[in-house]
């Protein structure tokens, strides 16, 4: 998938939540941190993916850039952890990524957010479509599937099947869909 596809499904899923008519994505990447925090991961994540050492070479300050923004903001997303397109964050402040996590497409991550792991082996695997919450806490070697809630306040440490909402400290299952 190219560059330009993948910024235009993170845009769209980025800017639902904003009111009112249309503004010009220029306009929001300097207004909303959120914004220019996910594209300018996205633009340093495709060239790294790529291997391309000459591109990250000159896009140095940008990265330079992107530290300074996830530094301020407390938000500690690597440029190299994989993450799928529609990629959202929402007031991306106090949000942390384990580096070898694996993100679907279409998840959205709230604030205060930790996706960690408990050794160097385990990680948490993220399906596609999946909500996570303010302070959530998702930890070790989890697979959650696709289209998960994860309600606030939640503690992650065991697998979720798709299709779920879990809620709690020490996530408990609240409704899940029947299969047809």
């Amino acid at each position: 998938m190219s560059l330009r596809e993948k910024l235009k499904a993170d845009i769209a899923h980025l800017t639902t939540s904003v009111p009112g008519k249309p503004k010009p994505v220029i306009l929001l990447f300097f207004v909303k941190k959120h914004i220019r925090i996910v594209v300018l991961y996205r633009i340093l994540n495709h060239y790294y993916l790529r291997r391309n050492k000459l591109a990250l070479l000159l896009l140095s300050p940008l990265q330079l850039y992107y530290r300074l923004m996830t530094n301020r903001y407390c938000v500690d997303i690597s440029h190299k952890t994989k993450i799928g397109k529609g990629f959202k964050l929402n007031h991306s402040y106090g949000i942390v990524v384990n580096i070898r996590t694996e993100i679907g497409e279409n998840v959205y991550i709230g604030h205060n957010v930790t996706i960690g792991s408990n050794s160097p082996e385990k990680f948490p695997v993220i399906g596609n479509n999946v909500t996570i919450y303010t302070g959530s806490i998702i930890i070790g070697d989890v697979k959650i599937g696709d289209n998960v809630i994860i309600g606030a306040g939640s503690l992650v440490v065991k697998d979720i099947p798709a299709n779920t909402v879990v809620g709690g400290h020490a996530c408990r299952v609240l409704k899940q869909a029947e299969l047809t």
